[in-house]
């Protein structure tokens, strides 16, 4: 394996927006093997009872398939949300619910009994959303680009989100170990007002892996505005943050692509009056099939490029986004505590993860149908970054980081597969004829101003 780590000098990062394992994969039958050879099966919905989930009005609802490509709704995935749908119905109230004004002392409350005592079902009921639809996952034959990956290479079944709340703090721990104890949705309006006066920016600027790597050894490719535009650092290399079109012809041109760590941002359509509609983000917002193109498109581009026999390429989403998932998140190392009352609002010790998320990594050097139960969050890209790219002397380390597993175990293959020996990826699934159609979204959370409070980014108007 330290062979293998030593010809990997290209890590490709796409992090997606807000979908849960299940929701992803719960419906997928996925069979393989573990890293170390012993055939086993992804844990997903497949061969298990129906889960189900009680709303406050004491009705049942089952977990099914079929979701919808498209939501006409966000579910709630804020701390509060998080809490609800956890820890169950007794734990928050409707009204801190729907505000997310639910706060802890202390340790991370216990879990509830089982997943059916989860508290999904009652969290869509609290935003008005429609129950039923909010708890079907899809099947494998509404995403097969991602199944097809997954089955090529190695789905990550116990990949968790960093911390159990939304997409800004979770997205923080994917590049920098932490979140500075943020435990919500910056979306308020002193916020907003900083920092579009580059006055709040994230961190100290020494403390993510975009401003400890080497300059020349790290790019962000996006598809609109990034969300790692907020990390502090970052504004002193605006010529490190390409857009996707820029980058695609350096990626198929040898020698042209210096950096070694890329991490890809989708066009998130945030802040367009879309509402995230029509990015490919795969947020419930916008339709999943517009992700799966991207995701296609990223993959041919890179199994197709000069640098395939060098490469990983790790796919994976920030958060569950109020999506089910049936497997409680353990117990976690924190970083360093809170000490900011305005970032850390509802008393989080970060000291258990978030839901699990979807994650596949994509290598010449990873075996066929692997599948890994290992224990992993955010902070594995990190504790992976550190032994692929810097091996004498770690990038970045939080506790967090430290504790984290490196996902290093799953290159087991010293010669690299031949692009010509994989199967051809198949078509997402195509949008409808009238996929530009309004739709009548049903409130979009906080999402929305989160994004919002980016500072002034090189790429806006």
């Amino acid at each position: 394996m330290a062979i293998v780590n030593r010809l990997i000098n290209k890590v490709f990062v796409l992090m997606l927006e807000n979908r849960s394992y299940d929701n992803v994969f719960g419906w997928s039958d996925l069979k393989g093997f573990t890293p170390e050879g012993v055939a086993t099966q992804a844990d997903g919905l497949i061969g298990k009872p129906l889960f189900t989930n009680r709303d406050r009005s004491g009705n049942l609802h089952t977990v099914g398939a079929g979701a919808s490509f498209q939501m006409p709704f966000d579910p709630g995935h804020e701390f509060s949300d998080v809490l609800l749908a956890l820890c169950g119905a007794n734990t928050v109230s409707t009204a801190n619910c729907v505000a997310d004004t639910a706060r802890i002392t202390g340790a991370y409350p216990a879990p509830a009994a089982s997943a059916n005592d989860f508290g999904f079902a009652a969290c869509l009921e609290d935003h008005g959303f429609d129950t039923a639809l909010g708890l079907r996952a899809f099947t494998p034959d509404q995403l097969p680009v991602l199944n097809f990956l997954a089955q090529q290479f190695a789905v990550c079944d116990r990949w968790f989100s960093s911390m159990p709340g939304p997409t800004w703090p979770n997205r923080f721990f994917a590049l920098a170990g932490t979140s500075w104890g943020l435990d919500h949705s910056p979306s308020d309006l002193s916020t907003f007002a900083s920092n579009f006066l580059n006055a709040a920016r994230f961190g100290n600027g020494r403390d993510s892996v975009l401003t400890l790597l080497p300059s020349d050894a790290w790019m962000v490719v996006d598809g609109d505005s990034p969300q790692s535009w907020a990390l502090a650092g970052v504004e002193r290399y605006p010529q490190n943050f390409v857009h996707l079109a820029d980058f695609l012809p350096q990626l198929a041109e040898p020698g042209a692509l210096h950096p070694r760590f890329i991490f890809i941002e989708p066009a998130y359509d945030a802040l367009s009056l879309n509402h995230f509609r029509s990015g490919n983000s795969m947020h419930p917002l916008g339709d999943v099939r517009r992700g799966e193109m991207l995701i296609k498109t990223l993959y041919e581009a890179i199994k197709s490029s000069p640098y395939w026999e060098q490469s990983a390429f790790v796919i994976l989403f920030d958060e569950h986004g109020g999506f089910f998932d049936h497997v409680v998140p353990p117990t976690c190392v924190p970083p360093a505590p809170p000490t900011d009352d305005d970032l850390n609002r509802h008393g989080l010790r970060f000291d258990r993860y978030g839901f699990r998320v979807p994650a596949i990594v994509v290598s010449p050097y990873v075996r066929q149908a692997t599948i890994d139960h290992t224990v992993y969050d955010h902070t594995s890209l990190l504790k992976t970054l550190n032994g692929l790219l810097s091996p004498a002397q770690s990038l970045l380390t939080t506790a967090r980081v430290n504790a984290a597993n490196s996902f290093e175990r799953l290159f087991t293959l010293n010669v690299p597969r031949h692009r010509d020996d994989i199967a051809p990826c198949p078509a997402p699934v195509p949008l409808p004829a009238d996929a530009a159609a309004a739709l009548a979204n049903v409130g979009t959370g906080r999402s929305i101003g989160a994004f919002q409070t980016l500072p002034t980014y090189r790429g806006q108007a």
